[in-house]
């Protein structure tokens, strides 16, 4: 079985790896007093369900705050179900406090002798009143076992904003209740900031739920620890297949599960194809994902034509929106910084976006400046890989090695094959591409792109 086919949630603790940090900020916050709120946000199969299981399946043998593990439940609700419920929301509260109540529970192992749900054809005052019970069977519990704390594990919370009002309003009152609320904490996960689930002046109010989230957490990229350790789920590959697909993926999970397994079902069923066959399969898989991500931001910051061209164009000054668009990046995994600033890290998401509908073409855009042509659209995806290595060292000379080790770290092309690559990108730079001023080659070393030619 491929072992990164499967991209479920992971329920085995043993096989959750990564968000080290992530882990260690949400337990300052539990660990606090009293303990502290958190709101997980991240994109579509980021990996925030697989979190929280992690969380609900701590023990003793396996603490997750530290010596505090003992002391902590963590009831599991999905409130996914409950976001379309239509004309049925009243009956979407009672059944998301029946689940409450039952994981409340079943994390303190006790028997499920909780009240049975009253008729689909009750009034509405009897289903708050049916509500309110399981509320109490539930401060119940928590009254009964003083001695721990409860850490209400909420999945896609943008169920609840779409409940009556009591809903949340119950949740909130856990945390103010004078005797028990020094022990209430919700961890709620979502795909969109909680800003955007209510008004922002519903979210100042005092006895509003989404008020108790004071910050959050973004879910997205992996460190390099985490990255090593998914990859080493499959022995056979070698070092440079994983260079090959964090160059791929960059540092995002699910783009790197999708280059690694096509690169691991290639190592074990070459059929002849090879690295451009699969990085294209890569690519063609990951590009609905890659453009929903892309719609989400260009949504968020305004400058979405700048945007495009500041991504790919290292060169240029960036504007307030287009700083904070990377920095969304780089909580994605996408992209990172470095002393010549910053640059798109995954070739998935670069040449998804270099074809993207909807954003704008170059000819809609306005023209960049002559002396930092934009890498997309005028580039195919070797070309700009080649093209932004040579940027990244501009102003020395890379040997053809160095350029070939970078770009192809499996199957490197000949050196005649390189040099088409670079008559091609001079074509594209060049004002007079017989006679190279900004890519020269030099004799018996390799190329270089100069920084000091307009």
């Amino acid at each position: 079985m491929n072992p990164f086919g499967n991209r479920k949630p992971v329920i085995d603790p043993e096989l959750f790896i990564g968000r080290r940090d992530l882990i260690a900020a949400i337990c300052e916050r539990l660990t606090a007093a009293p303990p502290q709120c958190c709101a997980v946000i991240g994109d579509a199969r980021s990996g925030k369900t697989s979190l929280l299981y992690y969380l609900r399946s701590a023990a003793p043998g396996r603490p997750i705050c530290g010596n505090d593990a003992a002391r902590f439940v963590f009831p599991y609700v999905n409130a996914g179900p409950y976001a379309d419920l239509g004309v049925s929301q009243s009956h979407g509260a009672l059944f998301f406090w029946r689940d409450l109540a039952r994981a409340t529970a079943q994390a303190l192992t006790l028997h499920d002798d909780l009240p049975a749900l009253p008729d689909q054809g009750i009034a509405e005052t009897a289903i708050v009143d049916a509500v309110y019970t399981l509320k109490c069977a539930v401060e119940d519990m928590i009254r009964r076992h003083g001695d721990r704390t409860f850490v209400f594990l909420i999945d896609n919370v943008e169920g609840i904003a779409r409940l009556p009002r009591h809903t949340a309003s119950f949740l909130r009152s856990l945390t103010q209740d004078p005797d028990i609320g020094a022990r209430v904490a919700y961890v709620v996960t979502a795909s969109t900031p909680l800003s955007r689930l209510y008004p922002e002046s519903e979210l100042r109010e005092p006895s509003s739920f989404w008020g108790l989230f004071a910050s959050e957490l973004f879910i997205g990229r992996l460190d390099d620890a985490g990255i090593a350790a998914l990859l080493a789920r499959a022995p056979m590959l070698s070092d440079a297949d994983r260079a090959w697909i964090r160059r791929l993926g960059g540092a995002n999970l699910m783009l790197i599960l999708i280059a690694a397994a096509h690169v691991y079902h290639w190592r074990l069923h070459p059929n002849g194809s090879g690295p451009d066959d699969i990085e294209r399969a890569a690519i063609e898989e990951a590009r609905p994902l890659c453009r929903s991500w892309w719609r989400e931001l260009t949504e968020t910051y305004t400058t979405a034509i700048d945007a495009r061209q500041a991504l790919f164009d290292q060169n240029r000054a960036h504007t307030f929106d287009e700083a904070a668009l990377f920095e969304a990046l780089h909580a994605r995994g996408l992209a990172q910084r470095d002393r010549n600033g910053w640059r798109i890290s995954s070739a998935i998401f670069a040449q998804a976006l270099s074809d993207q509908p909807g954003i704008p073409s170059a000819e809609a855009s306005p023209p960049p400046p002559p002396t930092a042509p934009a890498t997309p659209p005028a580039f195919t995806h070797l070309e700009g890989e080649v093209y932004a290595f040579l940027r990244e060292h501009a102003g020395r000379v890379c040997t053809r090695e160095e350029v070939k080790r970078a770009i192809w770290p499996v199957s490197p092309p000949s050196d005649s094959a390189l040099q088409k690559i670079i008559e091609r990108i001079r074509e594209k730079i060049e004002p007079d591409p017989k006679h190279p001023r900004k890519l020269i080659a030099v004799r018996g070393q390799g190329y270089m792109l100069r920084r000091d030619v307009d």
